[in-house]
């Protein structure tokens, strides 16, 4: 029997040489893949050469894509029709388009909010009860988190503070947060409007005070927790200095294995409670859950019948690196079990 043929999808622009299993980031994974048996090849995409990197994924029993959903000023719209055609025609796609729709996107926090794993959360999709009730809720918290529809690496997420004067806010964008806006009312609205108009929506979510504490990401393969990273200083994380605020730059993030006993508690509540109810809630199967995805959470302190130690921040999916090295084996063996589940099935159509 031949083996299996994984295709690693990275973005390049048109005159690029990328190759992904010379780069840090994969190359283990591909040499982890090869030694398994698999023939992997690392392929790059632009939209300007959608059909040519169509045709060349075509030949491949897996495709795993890194391309964010917010790449070099584009979008996925393009890459993401081709990825479903080729779902359709029987290759396996790492995180598939209407998974990522579904989980990968901001709103995912309004939509699990009964879960019982993130707070307050408001969504926005008219700009007439925007104004009105982010405002309104404003001047009771004082801060607030604004998030866009899609983004990573903190494109697309505000903090938003109420400024000294009455009609004033700050605006802070987690992507440059050493970069703080004061703005009036009206140019809030204005802007924030604008989003609205492009993307169709906003979420508001409180803002949590235990961020000093640091954030865990929580790294998955399908259902099963493969390892985790903790963050001791990240985006928005305010320090007090002397009564100033003193905004610092994201710290280096560690990695631990699945079996990490910090966070013990945490990968049995994801596996037995809220990835399940995840599911439930968004008519997810297994089978469907991309290979590799991740939950960030904030760790909040212990309170005798308060909050829970977890609150989660936001859920990444249509580009999450294949962190930690623990993930490796994981990622292995669940791209060959989808790819048998996909031959199993065509075989049963035809």
């Amino acid at each position: 029997m031949e083996p299996y043929t994984i295709a690693i999808l990275i973005y390049c622009d048109i005159h690029s040489t990328r190759d992904a299993l010379t780069e840090d980031k994969y190359k283990d994974l591909g040499i982890a893949f090869m030694n398994a048996g698999f023939r992997i090849k690392s392929v790059s995409y632009n939209d300007e050469q959608v059909n040519e990197v169509f045709q060349v994924l075509s030949g491949f029993d897996a495709v795993l894509v890194w391309v964010n959903p917010v790449e070099q000023g584009h979008d996925r719209k393009i890459l993401d029709s081709m990825l479903l055609t080729l779902s359709n025609n029987g290759c396996f796609v790492s995180a598939h388009p209407e998974i990522i729709l579904k989980m990968g996107t901001k709103d995912v926090l309004y939509k699990t909010k009964a879960l019982g794993w993130v707070g307050d959360v408001n969504l926005y999709s008219n700009l007439e009860d925007f104004v009105l009730q982010f405002h309104q809720g404003l001047n009771k918290s004082r801060v607030k988190i604004l998030k866009r529809y899609r983004g990573n690496g903190g494109n697309g997420v505000f903090k938003i503070i109420k400024g000294q004067a009455a009609e004033n806010v700050t605006v802070i964008h987690a992507k440059n947060s050493d970069e703080a806006r004061v703005m009036s009312r009206d140019d809030f609205n204005n802007e924030f409007g604008s989003y609205l108009a492009t993307d169709g929506l906003l979420i508001e979510q409180e803002w949590n005070e235990n961020l000093v504490n640091g954030m865990v990401r929580c790294y998955l393969c399908g259902n099963k927790v493969a390892g985790f990273g903790y963050q001791e200083i990240n985006a928005l994380y305010e320090l007090k200095v002397n009564d100033d605020i003193v905004l610092l730059p994201p710290s280096k993030r560690y990695y631990f294995t699945e079996n990490c006993g910090l966070f013990s508690d945490l990968k049995a509540i994801m596996e037995n409670n809220w990835v399940p109810k995840l599911q439930e809630t968004l008519s997810i199967s297994a089978e469907m859950l991309p290979v590799i995805w991740d939950a960030d959470f904030f760790i909040n302190d212990s309170v005798e019948g308060g909050t829970a130690r977890y609150s989660l921040c936001e859920i990444n999916v249509s580009s999450v690196s294949p962190f930690p090295p623990s993930a490796i084996k994981f990622i292995i063996q669940e791209t060959g079990n989808r790819i048998r589940m996909k031959n199993i099935k065509s075989s049963k159509v035809l």
